[in-house]
C-alpha cells in the first residue's frame, strides 16, 4: 500500500528534524496556542519569559542544559526548567519529538536562602515614614491580612465582614477565599472608601520607594512572609496558618518558620507553657 502524501506532509511539518530539533518561534507560537482557554495572561507572560530566549537551541538534553546554564537568575532558573518541562511534554505527546529530552535533564539546584519578611517593628517604621493615609492603610492591610498583592489591590469595602473579622478575596487560581480583615486602621478606611484606589503596580512602586527611604528591603510578598512568620511566632500551627493565608500546602509556612531563631522558639515555648498552667 502506498503512502498518503497529505499525511506524510503533515507529519513532516509537525515533527522536529531529528538532525537539529531546534526550537523555533513557530513552535513557540503553536505551544502558546495549545494552552487551555482559561490560562491566565500572567502564565502566558511566564511562558514567553522562559522560552523567547530558548529559540534557536536544540530540543535535546544538551541544548536544554546549555540554555539553563546560560541563565543568571539564581533560584528563578527552576521556573524556566518547569516551563521547558511543560513544553517538552507537549512536544512529545503531540508526536513532534520521538523522545522526551527533559527526562535526562536534572532540575537546577536551588540555593536555600531566607527571603525578607517584614517584622512588626519594621511595619511600624514603614508606617511612620508613609506619606499618605492610603499608604498607611495599604501597609497595614498587607501585613495583618497576609493578602497577595492582587488580592489587596482589588478588594472592595463590600467584601469585608467586620463582625466576623474576615474579608472575601479573589485569590490564586481564580478562586474566592476568606482572609483576615486587618486592624482598625484598615476598618476606618473601608468604612469611608470603596477601595484602596491604587493598582497592584502602584502598590509595588510605593513599597519600593518607601522601603528605600526607610532602609528596609520590602516588596509585596515580604509582607505576606511577615504575616506568616508573625503567626508562627504567635504559636499557631502550620496547618492553621496555611488556611489563614490561603497557601496550597503547609510547605511554604514551614519554609518561613525556618527563619525563627532559638530565642524566638524559646519565647513561643514559654508563652504556650504559661497558657497551659
Amino acid at each position: 500500500m502506498g503512502s498518503n502524501p497529505s499525511r506524510d506532509a503533515i507529519s513532516s511539518a509537525t515533527k522536529c528534524s531529528q538532525s537539529s530539533q531546534k526550537f523555533t518561534k513557530t513552535t513557540l507560537d503553536n505551544f502558546i496556542k495549545s494552552r487551555a482557554s482559561g490560562t491566565s495572561s500572567k502564565t502566558i507572560k511566564i511562558y514567553h519569559l522562559a522560552l523567547d530566549n530558548f529559540i534557536g537551541y536544540p530540543i535535546t538534553p544538551e541544548g536544554i542544559n546549555t540554555y539553563l546554564n546560560s541563565l543568571t537568575c539564581g533560584n528563578a532558573k527552576h521556573n524556566y526548567y518547569r516551563v521547558i518541562k511543560t513544553l517538552c511534554r507537549w512536544l512529545y505527546h503531540t508526536d513532534q519529538i520521538t523522545s522526551n529530552p527533559i527526562e535526562k535533564v536534572l532540575p537546577p539546584r536551588r540555593q536555600k536562602k531566607l527571603l525578607p519578611a517584614i517584622s512588626k517593628d519594621q511595619l511600624d517604621i514603614l508606617v511612620s515614614n508613609a506619606l499618605t493615609d492610603r499608604d498607611k492603610v495599604t501597609l497595614n492591610l498587607l501585613w495583618y491580612s497576609g493578602m497577595r498583592l492582587s488580592e489587596a489591590a482589588n478588594v472592595k469595602a463590600s467584601d469585608f465582614n467586620w463582625e466576623e473579622g474576615t474579608v472575601t478575596v479573589l485569590g490564586k487560581g481564580n478562586r474566592y477565599r476568606k482572609a483576615l480583615a486587618g486592624n482598625d486602621i484598615v476598618k476606618d478606611w473601608f468604612m469611608k472608601h470603596d477601595s484602596l484606589g491604587i493598582t497592584a503596580d502602584g502598590i509595588s512602586t510605593m513599597l519600593k520607594r518607601l522601603g528605600k527611604a526607610a532602609g528596609i528591603k520590602c516588596n509585596p510578598h515580604s509582607f505576606r512572609r511577615g504575616f506568616a512568620v508573625h503567626q508562627v511566632k504567635s504559636g499557631l500551627s502550620n496547618k492553621v496558618i496555611q488556611a489563614l493565608g490561603g497557601w496550597e500546602s503547609p510547605d511554604m509556612v514551614s519554609h518561613y518558620a525556618a527563619s525563627l531563631t532559638f530565642d524566638d522558639a524559646l519565647e513561643i515555648y514559654r508563652c504556650l507553657g504559661s497558657s497551659r498552667s
